[in-house]
């Protein structure tokens, strides 16, 4: 009996996750997404970035140096990767550039440290 029920939970949640993949716009702003569709948009987007460049998965996966085809696949259906292999993937698509940014302190915090800085020489 909990077997039969296991299994139906496991079937809701494929669906839930099928229904959300298939609702999500690619082109959301990220702060009106949860994590898990965050992930899921990212790995349409390199989907999307894959097939034109008319690559299949395992040449992708290959050229990204990713252990096996399988990561990537499971990157693109789920939006799962550890963050060593989306670097691969990032790199692989040639835009490791936009993650250059990423938690560099912002202009704000910058100003506030100099401030926290000068304040100690005053005194």
């Amino acid at each position: 009996m909990s077997s039969k029920l296991l299994e139906k939970l496991k079937q809701t949640q494929k669906e839930v996750k099928k229904s959300v993949k298939n609702r999500l716009n690619p082109d959301s702003a990220m702060n009106t997404l949860t994590d898990d569709e965050i992930a899921l948009v990212l790995a349409y987007r390199a989907k999307n970035l894959r097939i034109s460049q008319n690559l299949k998965q395992s040449e992708f996966s290959k050229s990204a140096m990713l252990s096996s085809a399988s990561t990537y696949s499971n990157f693109e259906q789920k939006g799962t990767a550890s963050l060593i292999n989306f670097i691969k993937i990032i790199r692989n698509f040639g835009r490791l550039h936009e993650l250059e940014n990423l938690l560099k302190p912002t202009v704000a915090q910058k100003i506030e440290q100099l401030e926290k800085v000068e304040n100690k020489r005053v005194r």
